[in-house]
């Protein structure tokens, strides 16, 4: 009866603790801060620990963070993830929403896991960038993760450089000095997707997308692994093409027999493209996508493409963001994606062969 009572009267104090344990109250703060550099004996600390459980103690977590002028919570700043190709390509496979979702999810998911295990008590979203960056520093938060929009510039990061707090932009290379990021490294996935292609006998091989020309740090980054894969084969990389048209042209004219898409949603263009000119993956084109974007595995009937992590790289984020608080330097981690075969690629058959060869 006395625990419910005091549960339902008020809190339960570390003196009351102290004295149901039979220590000092020091001794029980030593104990449930955690802190190693006072230790207390096993046996005590483990009674200290099952009196506050039956006392239902509960920390008074605004006290503590006076005292050590840190919260214990990390902030996260979603900078939305906008279309990867343009409506005038994907036409009625429009689906950037979907894939804003996707991600976006992929990203919380990957941060709420990596707090729950590294006991972060909280994680504060804060709705996109406000441009009132000094609210970063009302003190709710000891540190700022900040997903980047691939597709846009960084002006935020630009602006949190200026401030006195810890910053880790995730899917991001190009970041300002102070602040640590975590990205995907997209030129070692291109060289995996390329690689298959040429495992499978095929040698006339494009990219498809905007590619340099796209101003796009992740899709200048896959364009440019392709061409090291190409090059590092003894073969000519092909300009990039982001045309339907042109590129059934091509593959009628036996000048390419796989693509590399620079994302899966253009890998879906071509593959309406294909369709309407009557042909078909794999079996007059093979091909590989970047993302693994959810529904992937319908395109061509399971679409060849790489794995983009995005959970992990949240969760490596929160990591490498916590060792920055506790005095580690600044970072840059990439993460390595990997290849997910599919039914959209197959070898080189005897009819492209042959179309290769006239």
């Amino acid at each position: 009866m006395a625990k419910s009572s005091k549960l339902e009267t008020g809190r339960v104090s570390i003196r009351e603790v102290a004295a149901a344990s039979g220590v000092s109250t020091a001794t029980v703060s030593k104990v449930l801060s955690g802190r190693a550099d006072y230790p207390v004996r096993a046996e005590t600390a483990e009674r200290v620990r099952r009196v506050a459980l039956e006392l239902g103690y509960v920390p008074d977590v605004a006290a503590r963070n006076l005292r050590t002028r840190q919260t214990g919570q990390l902030g996260v700043v979603l900078e939305a993830v906008g279309a990867s190709e343009p409506d005038s390509l994907l036409g009625a496979m429009t689906t950037s929403n979907a894939v804003r979702r996707t991600f976006d999810g992929a990203i919380m998911a990957g941060l709420s896991d990596a707090a729950r295990s590294l006991n972060v008590p909280a994680l504060v979203v804060y709705p996109g960038s406000s441009g009132l960056h000094h609210t970063y520093l009302d003190g709710r938060v000891d540190g700022l993760l900040v997903s980047c929009d691939p597709l846009r510039g960084h002006q935020l990061l630009q602006d949190l450089a200026q401030l006195p707090l810890p910053v880790v932009a995730l899917w991001t290379q190009r970041v300002p000095p102070g602040i640590s990021s975590v990205d995907v490294d997209h030129t070692a996935g291109a060289r995996q997707a390329v690689g298959h292609l040429l495992g499978l006998g095929h040698t006339r091989i494009a990219f498809y997308g905007g590619g340099q020309a796209s101003g796009v740090e992740h899709f200048q980054r896959r364009e440019q692994g392709y061409r090291e894969a190409m090059t590092a084969a003894g073969l000519s990389p092909m300009a990039a093409v982001h045309d339907g048209d042109l590129l059934v042209q091509a593959i009628r004219q036996g000048e390419v027999s796989a693509v590399f898409a620079e994302t899966d949603l253009g890998a879906a263009a071509v593959v309406q493209a294909l369709a309407g000119a009557g042909l078909s993956v794999p079996a007059d084109l093979s091909l590989v996508g970047f993302d693994d974007i959810l529904g992937a595995e319908y395109i061509a009937g399971g679409l060849t493409t790489v794995y983009q992590p995005a959970a992990e790289m949240a969760a490596e984020g929160v990591r490498v963001l916590l060792a920055r608080l506790r005095g580690k330097p600044v970072s840059q981690t990439l993460l390595s994606p990997h290849l997910l075969v599919r039914r959209s690629t197959a070898p080189l058959n005897a009819t492209q062969l042959q179309s290769l060869e006239n």
